[in-house]
Protein backbone atom coordinates (compact mmCIF):
# COMPACT_ATOMS: atom_id res chain seq x y z
CA UNK A 1 0.00 0.00 0.00
CA UNK A 2 1.33 3.43 -0.95
CA UNK A 3 0.99 6.23 1.61
CA UNK A 4 1.81 9.93 1.74
CA UNK A 5 0.96 12.84 4.04
CA UNK A 6 -1.22 15.74 2.95
CA UNK A 7 -3.32 18.66 4.23
CA UNK A 8 -6.97 19.27 3.31
CA UNK A 9 -7.29 22.45 1.21
CA UNK A 10 -11.01 22.45 0.36
CA UNK A 11 -14.18 20.38 0.52
CA UNK A 12 -17.01 20.93 -1.97
CA UNK A 13 -20.18 18.87 -1.72
CA UNK A 14 -23.50 18.56 -3.48
CA UNK A 15 -26.32 16.09 -2.96
CA UNK A 16 -24.41 13.31 -4.73
CA UNK A 17 -20.66 13.71 -4.24
CA UNK A 18 -17.91 15.47 -2.34
CA UNK A 19 -14.74 16.74 -4.01
CA UNK A 20 -11.88 17.00 -1.53
CA UNK A 21 -8.74 18.89 -2.54
CA UNK A 22 -5.56 18.02 -0.67
CA UNK A 23 -2.00 19.34 -0.88
CA UNK A 24 1.04 17.07 -0.60
CA UNK A 25 4.51 18.55 -1.13
CA UNK A 26 3.15 21.53 -3.14
CA UNK A 27 1.10 19.20 -5.36
CA UNK A 28 -2.71 19.39 -5.38
CA UNK A 29 -4.79 16.22 -5.62
CA UNK A 30 -8.54 15.87 -5.99
CA UNK A 31 -10.47 13.05 -4.35
CA UNK A 32 -14.07 12.09 -5.08
CA UNK A 33 -16.21 10.53 -2.37
CA UNK A 34 -19.93 9.83 -2.22
CA UNK A 35 -19.83 11.75 1.06
CA UNK A 36 -16.98 13.55 2.82
CA UNK A 37 -15.97 11.75 6.04
CA UNK A 38 -17.73 13.34 9.03
CA UNK A 39 -14.40 13.86 10.80
CA UNK A 40 -12.76 15.73 7.90
CA UNK A 41 -12.23 19.50 8.06
CA UNK A 42 -10.27 22.03 6.00
CA UNK A 43 -6.73 22.28 7.37
CA UNK A 44 -6.65 18.71 8.70
CA UNK A 45 -3.53 16.66 8.22
CA UNK A 46 -4.33 13.31 6.63
CA UNK A 47 -2.54 10.27 5.37
CA UNK A 48 -3.45 9.17 1.87
CA UNK A 49 -3.42 5.50 0.92
CA UNK A 50 -3.59 4.08 -2.57
CA UNK A 51 -3.17 0.49 -3.68
CA UNK A 52 -0.44 -0.42 -6.14
CA UNK A 53 -2.91 -1.83 -8.66
CA UNK A 54 -4.86 1.48 -8.66
CA UNK A 55 -1.92 3.50 -10.04
CA UNK A 56 -1.52 3.73 -13.81
CA UNK A 57 1.72 4.76 -15.46
CA UNK A 58 2.28 6.71 -18.67
CA UNK A 59 5.18 8.28 -20.48
CA UNK A 60 4.94 11.73 -22.00
CA UNK A 61 1.32 12.49 -21.10
CA UNK A 62 0.40 16.15 -20.91
CA UNK A 63 -1.94 17.32 -18.18
CA UNK A 64 -5.39 17.57 -19.69
CA UNK A 65 -4.74 14.79 -22.21
CA UNK A 66 -6.40 12.12 -20.03
CA UNK A 67 -9.48 12.22 -17.82
CA UNK A 68 -7.55 11.43 -14.64
CA UNK A 69 -6.78 14.73 -12.90
CA UNK A 70 -4.15 13.53 -10.44
CA UNK A 71 -0.77 13.40 -12.19
CA UNK A 72 2.45 12.78 -10.29
CA UNK A 73 5.75 12.93 -12.19
CA UNK A 74 8.69 10.85 -11.12
CA UNK A 75 11.69 8.78 -12.06
CA UNK A 76 11.50 5.01 -12.31
CA UNK A 77 13.95 3.70 -9.71
CA UNK A 78 13.38 -0.05 -9.68
CA UNK A 79 11.24 -2.70 -11.31
CA UNK A 80 10.55 -6.42 -11.09
CA UNK A 81 9.17 -8.07 -14.21
CA UNK A 82 7.04 -11.17 -13.98
CA UNK A 83 5.36 -13.16 -16.72
CA UNK A 84 2.01 -11.40 -16.23
CA UNK A 85 2.61 -8.43 -13.90
CA UNK A 86 5.47 -6.04 -13.28
CA UNK A 87 6.07 -4.05 -10.10
CA UNK A 88 7.42 -0.55 -10.71
CA UNK A 89 8.88 1.79 -8.04
CA UNK A 90 8.87 5.50 -8.88
CA UNK A 91 10.61 8.27 -6.94
CA UNK A 92 8.14 11.20 -6.70
CA UNK A 93 7.92 14.44 -4.69
CA UNK A 94 5.51 12.55 -2.37
CA UNK A 95 7.98 9.71 -1.81
CA UNK A 96 8.47 6.37 -3.50
CA UNK A 97 5.24 5.09 -5.05
CA UNK A 98 4.77 1.53 -6.30
CA UNK A 99 2.54 0.43 -9.15
CA UNK A 100 1.52 -2.95 -10.53
CA UNK A 101 1.05 -2.98 -14.30
CA UNK A 102 0.92 -5.73 -16.87
CA UNK A 103 4.26 -6.85 -18.20
CA UNK A 104 2.87 -6.31 -21.72
CA UNK A 105 2.29 -2.62 -20.86
CA UNK A 106 5.75 -2.37 -19.25
CA UNK A 107 7.39 -3.67 -22.42
CA UNK A 108 5.16 -1.66 -24.80
CA UNK A 109 6.15 1.58 -23.01
CA UNK A 110 9.82 0.52 -23.01
CA UNK A 111 10.20 1.36 -19.33
CA UNK A 112 13.66 1.23 -17.76
CA UNK A 113 15.52 2.40 -14.66
CA UNK A 114 15.91 6.18 -14.70
CA UNK A 115 13.17 6.95 -17.23
CA UNK A 116 10.69 9.74 -16.49
CA UNK A 117 7.10 8.61 -16.02
CA UNK A 118 3.80 10.06 -14.87
CA UNK A 119 1.68 8.28 -12.28
CA UNK A 120 -2.07 8.64 -12.74
CA UNK A 121 -4.11 8.43 -9.53
CA UNK A 122 -7.88 8.20 -9.91
CA UNK A 123 -9.76 10.51 -7.56
CA UNK A 124 -11.96 7.67 -6.27
CA UNK A 125 -9.03 5.38 -5.43
CA UNK A 126 -7.25 7.58 -2.87
CA UNK A 127 -8.32 6.76 0.69
CA UNK A 128 -7.99 9.23 3.58
CA UNK A 129 -6.93 8.39 7.12
CA UNK A 130 -6.89 11.03 9.88
CA UNK A 131 -3.58 11.92 11.47
CA UNK A 132 -4.09 12.21 15.21
CA UNK A 133 -1.63 13.92 17.48
CA UNK A 134 -0.70 11.97 20.65
CA UNK A 135 -2.84 14.24 22.86
CA UNK A 136 -5.92 13.38 20.75
CA UNK A 137 -5.24 9.70 21.33
CA UNK A 138 -4.86 10.26 25.08
CA UNK A 139 -8.19 12.12 25.22
CA UNK A 140 -9.94 9.27 23.36
CA UNK A 141 -8.29 6.66 25.58
CA UNK A 142 -9.41 8.52 28.74
CA UNK A 143 -13.01 8.58 27.50
CA UNK A 144 -12.89 4.83 26.79
CA UNK A 145 -11.68 4.06 30.29
CA UNK A 146 -14.39 6.23 31.86
CA UNK A 147 -17.15 4.43 29.92
CA UNK A 148 -15.98 0.95 30.90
Amino acid sequence: MNAFAARVESIKSDEFFSCITIRAKDKLFKLLKTKAPHWLKIGDEVECHIQEAAISICKGAKEGSVSIENHLQGELRHFRKGVVLSEVSVDTPCGVMNSLITTDAFERMELCDGCEVTLLLKAVDIKLVPVLDPSSYEKCKDKLYKIN
